[in-house]
């Protein structure tokens, strides 16, 4: 196929391969895309090829036609001369995408608007248009239905999916496929999100990350952290994990559903330490409350509470079911989880920006700003344990109007 380049003048005519109408006469070469004859037709394709940007203008006039056999072919040849182009302008679009034409930077308004403009996002971006052109072009040739092509990508690589390594899968492929996951608007079914999910979980994508530059890892981590927001399309859990390995404050989307939507969800112990971990080092006091359902009420109703009012309104704050009864984590089969209490209450006096040692909470390794807990946090008897409920308890009476509800402000917290 003969390579061309573009004038920048001939550039121009790229604004117009969407004009034109149906009702207007068809020039010449595109009408003999419909022609009887099979070899005419072929003929005419492969000189709308040769003529590069005219053909590329004469194609987008074709894709207007009321002709289906004359639409399909100008269609099909548009995706490949604006292939061309892009290859050919590569270097231009990676100086300045923003003077490029949008069949020439397909999404780069949205790609940038999620991870910026700066040198490491063109190179990215250049990359990823390099290496899946047909479903970045998509997004511009395809603007209700694009959505169909990612959905089409995703189950070509799970009907693959066991017969390649991924070695064999660009990494651009699995950052294209990430970023029209997270694009504006777009909701890609349950399978493909669960698709995309595997392959960034992938170690070698993980490597991929790892080893890039600092403003190139900022790229991919900008990505991600859109990725790890999204309610509803992969497992709070997947995107708890992958918040953890790249210590993505994003996580903290993730971590606040598995804590409240804990029984709905049926989260595994693991999956709550994690959580609350999560929660202690990202948080702020707006998750005290749901920290503070983590604790063993039954404890908790036995402490000696200073007076009568005291320990009522202790009891209006502990969660009742619509009958009454006092609405606890324990029932005969599952007894009250003491590795969760203790997590949530270690990470309930972190956010309140505490002293562990008051609570007796060692310190955690290699962690001088105590924003860490450890997955056993424990205590040495119950006595202190109960010790250190009582002293939570006391100093949430005394901070309750800062703690209120009603009062609660996200950047009263004390962040990562």
């Amino acid at each position: 196929m003969p390579r061309f380049r573009f004038q920048l003048g001939l550039i121009t005519l790229l604004g117009l391969t969407q004009t034109g109408s149906a009702s207007e006469p068809l020039p010449g070469l595109i009408r003999k895309l419909g022609a009887r004859n099979f070899h005419e037709r072929i003929a005419a394709e492969k000189e709308l090829i040769h003529q590069g940007a005219d053909g590329l203008r004469l194609a987008g006039i074709g894709t207007q036609s009321s002709d289906p056999e004359i639409r399909q072919r100008s269609q099909r040849l548009l995706k490949q001369l604006q292939r061309l182009a892009f290859l050919e302008q590569r270097e231009r679009i990676f100086a300045d995408p923003w003077t490029a034409p949008a069949e020439l930077a397909p999404g780069w308004e949205a790609f940038q608007s999620l991870v910026g403009d700066g040198p490491a996002s063109r190179g990215l971006y250049v990359r990823m248009i390099e290496q899946e052109p047909d479903l970045m072009l998509a997004v511009v040739l395809k603007p209700d239905t694009w959505t169909y092509d990612l959905e089409r990508r995703c189950a070509d690589l799970r009907t693959f999916f066991d017969r390649r390594s991924v070695q064999d899968l660009n990494q651009a492929s699995i950052v294209t496929l990430l970023f029209l996951s997270v694009y504006p608007g777009a909701r890609p079914s349950p399978v493909s999100s669960g698709t995309v999910s595997s392959l960034i979980s992938e170690a070698e994508f993980s490597n991929t990350i790892l080893r890039a530059t600092e403003e190139e890892r900022a790229v991919y981590e900008a990505l991600l952290s859109h990725w790890v927001q999204q309610n509803g399309q992969t497992s709070a859990a997947s995107r708890l994990q992958l918040a953890i390995r790249f210590k993505l404050p994003a996580g903290i989307v993730p971590a606040r559903e598995i804590v409240t939507k804990r029984k709905t969800l049926g989260q595994s112990r693991a999956q709550l330490q994690h959580a609350v971990g999560f929660l202690a080092r990202y948080g702020d006091l707006s998750d005290v409350i749901d920290l503070e359902a983590l604790l063993d009420q039954d404890r908790l109703l036995s402490l000696q509470l200073n007076d009568a009012t005291e320990a009522d309104e202790f009891r209006k704050r502990i969660p009742r079911t619509e009958s009454g009864r006092v609405e606890t984590e324990k029932d005969e089969a599952n007894p009250p989880d003491l590795v969760i209490n203790d997590m949530a209450l270690q990470a309930l006096v972190i956010l309140t920006q505490q002293n562990p040692d008051d609570y007796g909470f060692p310190p955690a390794k290699g962690d001088p700003e105590r924003r860490s807990i450890s997955n056993s946090p424990g205590f040495s008897s119950e006595t202190d344990r109960r010790n250190a409920l009582a002293r939570w308890f006391s100093w949430r009476t005394e901070h309750a109007n800062q703690l209120n509800p009603g009062s609660l402000d996200a950047s009263e917290g004390v962040g990562g």
